[in-house]
């Protein structure tokens, strides 16, 4: 009765095998049959036609390189004439091809990698290098018997052959499952460049990190394995020294959970931290607010734990945590006169006088900026929260660069300041709106009417609208009234412009400038009129301004005025060149109050900012056109006579992109940590002459200077 007993016991003790168990090994059993048969069937069906492929591709080889005495003439072996002249016919055995080779790693790929997408690229790749490898084997035995001896033959095919044939199929292997098993998903990296994608599951407890004492059960099979980490910590090492190595090993890392994802993916999940409680995730937010860089994600944890100021300070992390984000919050102590919309929208041209503008607009209303542009100096790209570099709009990879960035910030608008780029922007805008971006572009066919002077002036002088005498052939160019102003059919900042009082001169400047056009010069005040057409042609806003004092084609003193022969001409204009969206019209006004139309630059102009200073938002209603489409947009007006003088802003960042504190700002200079050059004691010297925008390097600092505007009546 004992040994049935324990028969019994034995019995019961047993896992029992389910039908799906018996029912899998029996697939794997079969699969296993399959692979070995198709192996030795297809090695007795195929193994004679490989065998004279490879003999034809090594003798094509040979042939290639000149060698003579070797010949695969016979189809299925080689003829060799060694160095006394010596024929061996070196036949091509079974055992010398390559397929036994090909037929196991398909039979592998077949068996275990036909799951993975990747399995036919995989085989396909390993099969080419062995059979490269095998030819290279070949070669080199029939050489060894061609200048040395047969015996050398003999040697190489069947010694170093043989280590040969072992290594490349190895490796052939190894290369089948790399590409096999290759995953294009991105990988979970720290800041530092660490992947943390295999962090065990229980770091993904409250903690991020720091242990909890989990429930498990005594005979729990994951707590039977001796963990030496585990029994150092809990058993030796004192348990304050534990926590302070584990602080240690999370403070250089941002979680896994936070740190690959986008910047508004983040700033969410940080958020969604804090709410959980300062204590219960200290680590993570420590490591943000140590290692992260973008603006709107340490705004966003700033907040978050200022908002909840009521919890009890558990310990030294918590107290640290909140320090910080008072330090944070108090690093600029000028109040918003606004709230934020949490909206994000990117702005191309952030270079530009116009792309400047625009930023520092849509910051004042509260959205967030994603600047864009070609020059990687851009000043738009340090005062906006963020920015990309992108290639310029002629580049193949125009599209690509700008499609890839907004997928990566996903903004909810793009709003583009650089004509040039409408054109290539529209041919694939559907891709832009697919990715949840709204954004107005012109007809591209009506900002190049603007853009091409020769073809604007036809179109002004056909529809009557007041345009300066224009001609654009050498031939044609003297028979306009003078004085001329010589300039480039498609130009912009006033760049290759030429001022002509003397006849005799005409030809020399026309000459000079590429694809010049010859204009009369216009007696009287020259203006820019901001404005803004709906999309159904309606003209929204029309500020003029006069151009009181301008360097490099920008304004640097205007004045805003009423008029209603400028407000004509220029609705008179648009209308021609059936442009919508934002807009700068140039002209004259003449002693009796006519205006003319000289160009139109179918953007927001430099200026902008004094149209924005006189109270027309023409950047908040071309967003709202934007944003919703179908709603209609209220006329905007403006108030007369506000003046504008514009001044140079510096703005400082390392080689890298940090930024640094303006030394000048009484703002900066109570940042923490941050400490003034001491004062020289030598004498004062003038200030430079302000120059256009450009970018200074002196060491591993940078300082580009934006352009600031003081508006007064």
């Amino acid at each position: 009765m004992t040994r049935i007993g324990k028969r019994l016991d034995s019995a019961l003790r047993e896992k029992p095998r389910t039908a799906a168990t018996v029912r899998r090994r029996q697939l794997v059993i079969l699969e296993m049959v399959g692979a070995v048969v198709a192996c030795v069937g297809g090695y007795l069906l195929f193994v004679d036609p490989v065998r004279r492929f490879e003999v034809s591709l090594a003798s094509k080889i040979i042939d290639v390189l000149g060698v003579d005495q070797i010949s695969g003439a016979l189809g299925d072996s080689f003829v060799v004439f060694g160095p006394d002249l010596e024929p061996v016919v070196a036949e091509m055995t079974g055992s010398c091809s390559i397929w036994s080779s090909v037929l196991a790693l398909a039979a592998l790929a077949v068996v275990a990698l036909r799951q993975r997408p990747q399995a036919l690229l995989g085989f396909l790749s390993a099969a080419a290098f062995v059979v490269a490898a095998n030819q290279f084997r070949l070669l080199g035995s029939l050489l060894a018997g061609r200048y040395f001896a047969v015996d050398a033959l003999v040697f190489f095919h069947d010694w170093v052959g043989a280590v040969l044939n072992f290594a490349y199929t190895l490796i052939g292997l190894l290369i089948m499952i790399g590409l096999t098993m290759y995953d294009a998903q991105r990988a979970e990296q720290d800041r530092a460049g660490r992947h943390t994608a295999d962090r065990p599951a229980g770091w993904a407890r409250p903690g991020l990190g720091h242990r909890v004492p989990l429930e498990t059960s005594e005979d729990d099979p994951r707590d039977r394995g001796l963990q030496i980490a585990a029994v150092v910590h809990r058993r030796i090492l004192p348990k304050a020294l534990s926590r302070r190595l584990a602080r240690r090993r999370e403070q250089r890392r941002i979680d896994y959970r936070v740190g690959h994802e986008t910047p508004a993916r983040r700033a969410e999940i940080v958020r969604e931290l804090a709410a959980k409680g300062l204590g219960v995730h200290t680590a993570t937010l420590l490591a943000v607010a140590s290692y992260e860089t973008d603006p709107l994600v340490l705004d966003a944890l700033a907040g978050a734990v200022a908002a909840r100021q009521w919890e009890p300070m558990g310990n030294g992390d918590v107290i640290a945590l909140r320090l910080w984000a008072r330090a944070w919050l108090m690093r600029a102590p000028r109040e918003r006169s606004v709230e934020e919309t949490g909206r994000l929208i990117a702005v191309t041209g952030a270079g530009g006088p116009a792309g400047v503008a625009v930023i520092r607009a849509l910051q004042a209303a509260g959205d967030h900026v994603l600047a864009l542009d070609a020059n990687p100096d851009a000043v738009g790209l340090r005062l906006a929260g963020r920015g990309a570099v992108l290639p310029r709009a002629d580049d193949p990879g125009y599209s690509a660069a700008v499609l890839a960035v907004l997928d990566e910030h996903r903004p909810v608008a793009l709003i583009c300041t650089v004509a040039e780029e409408y054109h290539a922007l529209a041919s694939f805008e559907p891709a832009v709106n697919a990715l949840g971006v709204r954004t107005w572009l012109p007809d591209p066919a009506a900002a190049e009417l603007c853009l091409d002077k020769v073809t604007f002036a036809r179109i002004m002088h056909a529809a009557g609208v007041p345009h300066p005498a224009t001609a654009w052939t050498a031939a044609t160019a003297g028979r306009i009234p003078g004085p001329w102003v010589v300039k480039p059919a498609r130009g912009r900042g006033s760049r290759d412009v030429i001022m002509v009082d003397d006849p005799a001169d005409l030809p020399h400047a026309f000459a000079a400038v590429p694809g010049a056009i010859v204009q009369t010069r216009l007696p009287g005040r020259e203006f820019t009129a901001d404005a803004l057409v709906g999309r159904d042609g309606t003209l929204l806003a029309c500020v003029p301004r006069w151009r009181d004092e301008t360097r490099g084609g920008i304004s640097t003193r205007g004045t805003t005025f009423e008029s209603l022969s400028v407000t004509e001409v220029v609705a008179a204009t648009l209308r021609t060149v059936r442009h919508t969206g934002p807009a700068n019209v140039q002209g004259f006004v003449d002693d009796y109050g006519a205006a003319t139309v000289v160009e139109v630059n179918p953007r927001f102009s430099g200026g902008l900012p004094l149209t924005l200073a006189a109270g027309a938002d023409v950047v908040g209603a071309f967003l709202s056109g934007i944003l919703d489409p179908g709603t209609a947009i209220a006329p905007l007006g403006f108030r007369p006579g506000v003046r504008m003088a514009r001044h140079f802003a510096e703005v400082y960042y390392t080689a890298d992109g940090s930024p640094l504190p303006d030394p000048l700002d009484p703002v900066t200079v109570s940042v923490p940590n941050y400490t003034p050059p001491a004062p020289s004691t030598a004498p004062a010297r003038p200030a430079p002459a302000p120059g256009g925008g450009h970018a200074e390097t002196l060491g591993h600092l940078v300082a580009t200077r934006a352009e600031s505007v003081a508006v007064g009546r």
